[in-house]
């Protein structure tokens, strides 16, 4: 299978005339390891897991225990393992530290087995932008890609980081690449959308989050994705479209939770009020759903409470200080707020002094 696989990548260099780094090159003779079915397990895995479904990550978890069963010990699996309880965390299915305790567990376990092993820098990587040290995260994606570098987990995290930290002429290369190698994962195809959204450009950013959208319209995440741009370009009559046909079952989902909250504004109905116990989950999470509800809160009017998540999105590593200032149209109106200015003035200095 293995030996197929790279006569296959070969013919397709040499007929396109492409000329790979010499570390890439060398990769394609060197089969993996594992059993080519455990190999499976972690590829059916990687799919299931980026579906951001409850049902479709404890699936992803199975398989990789399968896996496990199969190969024994295997530092490629449990660093697999230990993304996919992150996953819980992305799609807001447990924002706990349960699912950063599973990953530090499966982590040490890689690293024990293989301690340069590429996959265990990127889980720390992950781990590093779970929780909110994005600098760090950064540090050790660049230590993963030096030895892997078309990953597309590795490829596709460091861009986001980049791009949520205003560097977005260090992520566009990375998410050109992530493209050529990995064109059919739903979340790839909106990564251009996200780097136009943080430039200003709405208008571009539709077609690729309409994409994701098409291809797994029953992932929570990314309606709420499509919602969002939707609304950010002005086109709020599609984008209440688009959260008024949420299934009844994923309005019971955090990021359901928040659609329900962008149709309300949207509409201009009475504001859907999340519950205590959501408010302090949803404060645990990453950047994302603290940068969501700044959004709807202020759709709805609702300055103060949009100003404090904003404030903690920042907090979580949101520091694109142009995009805050200059190009989000829903958290406009609050420049010029004293409480949002100085969220500003923060998302600045970290901005500015964010390593190159």
């Amino acid at each position: 299978l293995f030996a197929i696989q790279e006569h296959i990548a070969r013919e397709v260099v040499d007929s396109m005339d492409l000329r790979l780094p010499a570390s890439l090159g060398d990769r394609l003779s060197q089969q993996p390891a594992a059993d080519v079915e455990a190999w499976q397990y972690l590829v059916q895995a990687r799919h299931a897991a980026l579906r951001w479904r409850k049902d479709a990550i404890d699936e992803a978890v199975v398989l990789l225990h399968r896996g496990i069963a199969v190969a024994g010990e295997d530092a490629r699996l449990y660093t697999a393992l230990g993304r996919t309880h992150l996953h819980y965390r992305e799609a807001g299915i447990d924002l706990g530290e349960a699912p950063l305790r599973e990953a530090e567990a499966n982590l040490h376990k890689a690293f024990a087995l293989e301690p340069e092993l590429a996959a265990g820098h990127q889980l720390n990587g992950w781990l590093h932008y779970s929780r909110g040290e994005i600098g760090p995260a950064v540090a050790a994606l660049k230590t993963a890609l030096e030895s892997e570098p078309a990953d597309p987990d590795t490829l596709s995290l460091l861009a986001y980081c980049y791009l949520i930290s205003g560097r977005g002429a260090e992520a566009r290369p990375l998410i050109d690449q992530l493209l050529s190698i990995d064109p059919l994962t739903p979340l790839v195809r909106c990564m251009p959308g996200w780097a136009a959204a943080l430039e200003g450009n709405f208008e571009a950013a539709i077609a690729p989050y309409r994409e994701m959208f098409e291809m797994d319209p029953d992932n929570p995440m990314a309606r709420l994705f499509y919602v969002y741009i939707l609304t950010s370009a002005d086109r709020g009559h599609e984008a209440l479209e688009i959260a008024e046909a949420t299934p009844p079952s994923a309005l019971e989902t955090p990021p359901g939770r928040v659609i329900a909250m962008f149709a309300s504004a949207i509409a201009g109905r009475e504001p859907v009020a999340l519950l205590d116990t959501d408010k302090k989950a949803l404060a645990q999470a990453t950047d994302l759903f603290p940068r969501f509800l700044a959004q709807a809160y202020a759709l709805a009017g609702d300055a103060a409470s949009a100003v404090e998540w904003i404030a903690l999105a920042v907090d979580k590593g949101f520091i694109n200080y142009p995009y805050l200032a200059e190009h989000d149209p829903v958290l406009a109106p609050l420049v010029g707020n004293p409480a949002y200015d100085r969220v500003l003035a923060d998302a600045r200095r970290r901005w500015e002094a964010f390593p190159a």
